[in-house]
């Protein structure tokens, strides 16, 4: 064999070894993608549930036949509960939109800036909804209540104490482990897939 002939066979095997590296990272990336595509789907279905929030509480009405006593302590639980409720279901949308510009086939640095994005936005919203959800509930018990009899008994403070502890605890947790969890999550597989593209 002459040292041409064994350059041409160097070049060729050179070509498959650089084709089967490719497709070896292609099929990789293709793994790596499956894991964070589940990730945002479960993200996807869960701020899409959230769309359908009016729907459901329509619904919970109804099925427990909750009576509303019109009266001036109704209308006013109206203006505290529709207002907070209103934005609330505006910024569910928002971040829908958001959640759903994230697509894993555009580039890592795109899909990045709109997780972060993202995740602000999630955050800033949850804390704001937080500290406006004890308004709405007032507003919503002053619909449905129809006459104010309060003892100071332990009894009577027992169910506000249990929604107080439910409230704090599920505050508690959305901060603690929820939102940032999900994200950063998320957030460690795109810097797997980031790795292998810079190879």
């Amino acid at each position: 064999m002459e040292l041409i002939e064994l350059q041409s066979i160097w070049q060729e095997y050179d070509k498959k070894i650089s084709e089967n590296t490719r497709l070896n990272k292609e099929i990789l990336k293709l793994i790596l993608l499956d894991k964070p595509q589940k990730r945002l789907n479960w993200i996807k279905i869960k701020s899409g549930l959230w769309i359908f929030s009016p729907v459901l509480f329509v619904l919970l009405i109804l099925i427990l036949n909750v009576q509303f006593n019109i009266s001036t302590r109704f209308f006013i639980g109206l203006g505290l509960f529709l207002p907070i409720y209103i934005v609330n279901y505006i910024w569910d949308i928002k971040y829908y939109t958001l959640i759903n510009k994230i697509d894993l086939t555009m580039p890592v640095l795109s899909i990045k800036k709109i997780i972060a994005e993202s995740e602000k936005y999630k955050i800033k919203t949850t804390k704001i909804r937080y500290l406006s959800m004890p308004l709405a509930i007032a507003g919503f018990f002053l619909m449905i209540i129809h006459k104010a009899t309060f003892g100071f008994d332990i009894l009577s403070f027992l169910p506000l104490l249990l929604i107080v502890l439910v409230f704090f605890s599920s505050m508690y947790f959305t901060f603690k482990y929820s939102i940032y969890e999900r994200f950063r999550k998320l957030n460690r597989d795109i810097d797997e897939i980031e790795q292998l593209e810079q190879e």
